[in-house]
Parts: C-alpha cells; sequence; structure tokens
C-alpha cells in the first residue's frame, strides 16, 4: 500500500510521545513493504537526513504560506490544517494513497476529513483518525477548568476529524471509549469504525538508551532509586509519587526518589507543577528528592541503568512511550491500572499496578518492590517480553492491513451534471442601493454548473435612482424582481423566502459573490446526508475581486455551546432547505443586524446540524459603508445581548459558555494593560527625546547595534 502520515511532529526532528509514534510506524509500515510517505512541518534537518535515518521513507513537508496567513478568530492549528489539505492534494494528485493517518491532536486532520465528507475528495483512499490524547481530556485530566474560545475551537476541529474519518485507530480501550464518550456528550459525532490498534515499539528503538552499559551512572548504588521520567504534568500524578515516597520514608524505608522531565503550567490554577510538587516535601526528606529538567537520551539511559525501580504514577495516560521504553530497557516498572498502562502492564509479571490517586497503595507496591530483589528481577525479566509480545511492528502491521482491507471508505455522492435536473434551488439576492455590484453578484449566479436554480431578487425599496434603473431593466429581461417598501434586510430575505418554489434556497447579499461549483457541492451533500439543515463553505474578503482576497472565515457548523459567543455557523450564504426555514419563521425582522447568527442559533436549538465545505467558495465583499461597519461595530453588544435573550435554551453546558466568556473578558483586560504599558513607554520615549543626553545616548546604541552586526558577519564569514 501506498501510506501517507500527516504528522507536524517526527522523531527525532520535533516532539514527543506523538512524534515517537510516528517515527516508529514509519519504520514499521517500510520494513513490511509499503510505500511511506512522511508529510510534517519543515523542522531542521527533515528533507537533509530524513532519508537516510528512515531509509525508504519519502519525506515531504507543508508549507505554512499554503494557511490562509489572516482568518477570523486567526488560530494557528486552523491554518495549519487548511495548509495540511491544499499540500495533501498536491501529493495525492501524484501518488495516489491507498490511506491517509492523522492524529487526533490538534486538529491536523480536520480539513482533510471535511473536504472527503463534504465532497468525496480522495475516493477510495482510507481516511485514519490515530488517537494520541485529544486537547480537550489533556485539560480535564491536568483540571484545568479555563476554557478560552481557542480551546472551545480546537475541540470542535478535533473530534470531528475523529468523526468523519473512515477509520479510528487507538492504542488502548480506555482511550478509545472516552472519545466516544465525548463526542457523544458534546453532539460532535460518531465514530462510525472505531478499533485498538497497538501502537508499534521495536525493542532496538531504546538501543542508544543503552549504549555504554559500562558508563557511570549518577545514582546511589548505597539507596534505592525510584526514577520518575516524562513531563512535571498533573496527569501524569508526579505529586501522587512525592506523596507516596514521604510515606514510604517515614515507615523507615531508605530510597531517593528522582524526577527527570520538562515542567508544565498543570499545577494548581495554573502554577508550576515542579514547582508544586517540591513544594509538597517536607524539609527533612528534601535530601531523597532531586527534580531535574530534560536529558539528553544518552543521559537519560545512565539514570534508568541506575534506577532500582522505574514509576509512572499517572492519574490516567493513553499509552505512555516513557513506560515502553522502561520496560524494554528491562526495569520493573510501577504504574496505575488505568488507561494505557493498565493494558500496558500484567499486574505481578511485567509490572505492578495499583489504583491512581492513591498515594497510601502506591507507597505499598514501592516498598514491596524496593525490599524483593527477586520480584525486581522477575518483572525486569519479563517487561521486554510484554512489550515485544502486544507492540511487535510486524503483527501491528498485519493487523493493520486487515483493517484497511475491511474498511468501507466513505465516498459522496456524485455531483449533479451540468444542465442535470435535481432538486430546485431558489436564490435569493437581497437588495438595497447596490446597482454597482448587483450585476457581479447576478453574473456569479449565472456561472453556476448546477443549473436548476431560480433567482429570486428582493428589491427592498431602493430611493438612488441608478438602482431603481438597475431593477426595472432587469425586470424588463425576464428576471424575477420583488418589491417590497423599504423593511430591512430580513424582511427582504422573508420575502424571498415567501416566493421560493426550490426546495433548498440560498441567500446571496447583493454585493457578494459564489463559486461556480458551490450551488453543484452543497446540494450533492445535502441529497447524500438529507439531515443535514445546511451546507456553507470558507468566507474569504475582498474589496475589489475575490482573487485578492485579503481574510477570511472558516465556519465550523452548528455548537451549541460556542454559539452563544461567536457565530461558528456561518455567513449569510449557505444552502438551506426552505420548509425548515420556514419552519422556524425565517429571520427575525426585530434585529436590525446578526440576524444571519439568529437564524443558526435557531436551527441549533432545535438539534439540527450543518457541514462545512474546506474551500473558499463564498466570497464576503468588504466596504466601508456597509452593515457590518455601519450597525454591528456601534451596536454590537446590544444585538448580541438580544439575540442570547431569543434563544435561552442554546447551550448544552452553560459552564464551558461563561468560561469562554470569561476568557474573552480576561484576554480583553490583558490588551488593555498592555496598551496601557504602550503609551507609558512612548510617553517616556518622547522624555527622553527631549533630553540633552537623548543623541548621545541614541548614538551609542547604533554604534553598539553596528559592531555586533560586524562581529556576526565576520564569524558567518
Amino acid at each position: 500500500m501506498r501510506i501517507c502520515l500527516v504528522s507536524r511532529e517526527f522523531s527525532p526532528f520535533f516532539g514527543a510521545g506523538i512524534g515517537t509514534y510516528a517515527a516508529n510506524w514509519a519504520r514499521a509500515l517500510t520494513d513490511a513493504g509499503h510505500d511511506v510517505h512522511i508529510l510534517t512541518r519543515n523542522h531542521e534537518g527533515v528533507l537533509e537526513t530524513g532519508p537516510t535515518r528512515f531509509p525508504g521513507v519519502t519525506f515531504h513537508v507543508i508549507d505554512p504560506a499554503d494557511g490562509p496567513p489572516r482568518l477570523d478568530h486567526n488560530y494557528p492549528y486552523a491554518r495549519h490544517s487548511l495548509a495540511t489539505l491544499k499540500t495533501v492534494r498536491r501529493l495525492h494528485e501524484r501518488f495516489v494513497f491507498d490511506a491517509i493517518e492523522y492524529p487526533d491532536y490538534w486538529a491536523e486532520g480536520h480539513a482533510i476529513s471535511q473536504a472527503k465528507r463534504t465532497t468525496g475528495e480522495f475516493g477510495s483512499c482510507v481516511l485514519i483518525c490515530r488517537l494520541h490524547t485529544s486537547s480537550a481530556l489533556c485539560r480535564a485530566l491536568d483540571n484545568d477548568s479555563t476554557y478560552p474560545h481557542y480551546a472551545a475551537y480546537l475541540d470542535i476541529m478535533e473530534h470531528e476529524s475523529i468523526a468523519h474519518a473512515d477509520l479510528v485507530l487507538s492504542p488502548s480501550t480506555d482511550l478509545l471509549q472516552s472519545t466516544r464518550d465525548y463526542l457523544d456528550r458534546h453532539d460532535l459525532g460518531t465514530i462510525a469504525s472505531g478499533h485498538v490498534l497497538r501502537y508499534p515499539f521495536d525493542l532496538d528503538s531504546v538501543s542508544d538508551l543503552n549504549l555504554n552499559p559500562d558508563q557511570p551512572v549518577s545514582t546511589n548504588p548505597e539507596m534505592p532509586t525510584v526514577l520518575y521520567f516524562g513531563r512535571m504534568e498533573h496527569r501524569k500524578g508526579v505529586d501522587v509519587l512525592a506523596r507516596a515516597g514521604q510515606i514510604l520514608l517515614k515507615r523507615g524505608c531508605d530510597a531517593r526518589f528522582l524526577f527527570v522531565g520538562g515542567d508544565t503550567g498543570s499545577g494548581p490554577f495554573g502554577r508550576s507543577m515542579r514547582k508544586h510538587t517540591a513544594g509538597l516535601i517536607d524539609a527533612k526528606w528534601a535530601d531523597r528528592f532531586e527534580f531535574r529538567p530534560p536529558v539528553p537520551r544518552r543521559e537519560l539511559g545512565a539514570l534508568i541503568r541506575g534506577a532500582d525501580v522505574c514509576c509512572f504514577p499517572a492519574r490516567w495516560d493513553n499509552f505512555p512511550n516513557a513506560l515502553l521504553e522502561a520496560m524494554a530497557c528491562s526495569k520493573a516498572v510501577v504504574s496505575t491500572n488505568t488507561g494505557g498502562p493498565g493494558e500496558i502492564l500484567r499486574h505481578e509479571s511485567s509490572g505492578l499496578l495499583c489504583n491512581p490517586e492513591d498515594p497510601q497503595a502506591l507507597a505499598d507496591l514501592l516498598e514491596r518492590v524496593l525490599g524483593d530483589q527477586q520480584l525486581r528481577e522477575t518483572l525486569a525479566h519479563n517487561a521486554p517480553k510484554r512489550i515485544a509480545d502486544l507492540c511487535d511492528p510486524a503483527r501491528v502491521v498485519q493487523q493493520f492491513e486487515t483493517l484497511i482491507d475491511a474498511a468501507e471508505p466513505k465516498s459522496a455522492a456524485p455531483a449533479a451534471r451540468c444542465g442535470a435536473t435535481g432538486p430546485k434551488v431558489s436564490i435569493i439576492v437581497p437588495h438595497y442601493n447596490l446597482a454597482e455590484f448587483l450585476p457581479e453578484t447576478l453574473a456569479s449566479i449565472t456561472r453556476q454548473t448546477y443549473q436548476d436554480i431560480e433567482t429570486i431578487i428582493v428589491d427592498d425599496g431602493s430611493t438612488e435612482s441608478e438602482s431603481i434603473a438597475l431593477i426595472d431593466r432587469l425586470e424588463r429581461e425576464g428576471h424575477r424582481i420583488v418589491r417590497q417598501r423599504n423593511a430591512g434586510l430580513s424582511a427582504a430575505r422573508n420575502a424571498g423566502l415567501a416566493a421560493a418554489a426550490g426546495t433548498y434556497v440560498l441567500p446571496i447579499d447583493a454585493d457578494d459573490l459564489i463559486s461556480p461549483t458551490f450551488v453543484e457541492k452543497a446540494v450533492a451533500l445535502m441529497s447524500r446526508e438529507p439531515e443535514l439543515a445546511y451546507v456553507t463553505a470558507l468566507v474569504g474578503y475582498f474589496r475589489l475581486s475575490p482573487s485578492r482576497r485579503f481574510g477570511g472565515w472558516v465556519p465550523l457548523g452548528l455548537h451549541r455551546d460556542l454559539l452563544p459567543i461567536h457565530n461558528c455557523a456561518g455567513c449569510c450564504m449557505a444552502l438551506f432547505k426552505r420548509d425548515l426555514l420556514l419552519e422556524i419563521g425565517g429571520y427575525s425582522t426585530e434585529l436590525t443586524s446578526y440576524e444571519d447568527w439568529d437564524l443558526y442559533c435557531a436551527l441549533a436549538e432545535r438539534g439540527h446540524h450543518g457541514a462545512v465545505i474546506p474551500d473558499f467558495m463564498l466570497h464576503y465583499r468588504i466596504r466601508h459603508d456597509s452593515l457590518l461597519r455601519t450597525e454591528v461595530e456601534m451596536r454590537k453588544q446590544h444585538l448580541h445581548a438580544r439575540v442570547l435573550v431569543r434563544h435561552p435554551d442554546l447551550a448544552l453546558d452553560t459552564s464551558r459558555v461563561l468560561r469562554t466568556m470569561l476568557s474573552e473578558q480576561m484576554e480583553a483586560a490583558n490588551l488593555g494593560r498592555a496598551g496601557l504599558r504602550y503609551r507609558l513607554a512612548d510617553r517616556i520615549n518622547e522624555t527622553l527625546k527631549r533630553s540633552p543626553i537623548h543623541g548621545v545616548v541614541k548614538g551609542l546604541a547604533e554604534r553598539t547595534i553596528e559592531a555586533k552586526r560586524r562581529t556576526k558577519n565576520r564569524s558567518e564569514i
């Protein structure tokens, strides 16, 4: 098979556990004779040394410039996902992959999965989502109660990329079930085909940890050593080990506890976890506990060899690479019977297990294993055998091949041919004094590849002579015109909705444009998934020409805990079921703006869903005199508040909504404080400029900078 592995992390160039998995998986697939292509970020050395380090693997890199540079809610993972889609399209056209695998974490495959779901791209290629641990689960396990809007967007994108995959693979049963539960709890879809497939792990992959076995180790041979290595993180349970170690010491069992790994902000209320853990230790035991930052692999190998026991007291963990490495290095290990560790270890055979978050039980196990050399030797002897049996790369590849053969790739129904009959689409174009732009909008409708379209122009009481003349001329030419006294945008759309005969309706403002294939693709998707309420696409901002897009918007769909805060559903341009819009009463004439947001809230409140085509097919013209500039900016708070009042039952989890709103409030306050600092710095700078010493100080600074530049240039030469 020809397989593309998408992973911005790839060891040894960048990343931790996911990067290690990707590297091991690429090697295992290549060893089994598959044609493996890696798509990663342009990490230093990846193109130059990757093919040498991984013979038979073809490396490709994602060009960050392929991701749109300016997006509303400008999150790097959204740009990365779109850049990944653009690159995968080019590669798939050239190589025609049998399978494309992407991780759940950071939503790398979100746009890829959207493209396949909405337009049938990639055909019979199997899209695989590999579970590691989603950002949402990581935050919950780290006891992080904050929920900023970037986290809300990322949660949706990660879990949609899971739900839309053809095949979901999890290294543990626990992780697969936890993911299913999260999807169901937050109405984010379901996993149609999910299976447990262990991470591949070659015992030879730890050879770099076992180099120089005679190298001195920095442990005390007269005092037993318990080693933890990995991130200092709440979910890893490092604080539980600190408490258990002190229980052990109070019992008179002398031991040393060594923690090696990078710090995180997962301590109480965002504090340093390392400082928090160290702060739990009584001063009289301080010499028995040591905390070190991450160390080079060779040094880590020496520490593993010098330890008597390796302990991984996780509150919950996926399939921790550190645990696998310790076992592969023939070390006695102690962990918890939850998540991956509970499935990796066989209690009393290849390791010892206790309940998570139980310092007393952990202390009991540590006391037992430290006091029983025969037990340690038995566990150490069996540990590599257990890894070889559970994670044998060749066996994992065979199981993978079986799953691929049995997979049923989702494919979209064929799009309607140009000129073919199908469900009628009524395009509603409200118009008020926009003669300059209306012809261009109508031309974009005429260029649609789907032909069963009626266009209804609703003139909302235009007053300018050019607009009146244009409407009269269009009516003489046979265009369908609905005239009304000026009543506002919502009333104009509702008038068009009442006059429409189509199964579907598509509102387009008189200055906006749509790409030629949008209606065709949207109708095909609505026909294939009749439960959808609407289909939209990515929105590009332009002033004169859509080819000169200067920004954009990536809608996500109807998500009830995000819609009260942001309109994440889409702009007015979307293909809707006409009967559904009539059922909810159309657009609110009470609102002078945000009427499309309000409409989406009404649909979401009733349990409906939509879909987003991940291409910039909708072109939104930015004008200085548009409603967005004249009405929304002046009355944003009032309009937003009214939308919330109109939809009291919208949110599924009020706490999540409130926490996201709190995050936005705090960010706004921080920006205000930052602005104050800038103003203070400007005031100081102005004062210095009036000082007689300003010229002397400036000249000295310039000469210093120039001297450093020359020194740097000489060193480079």
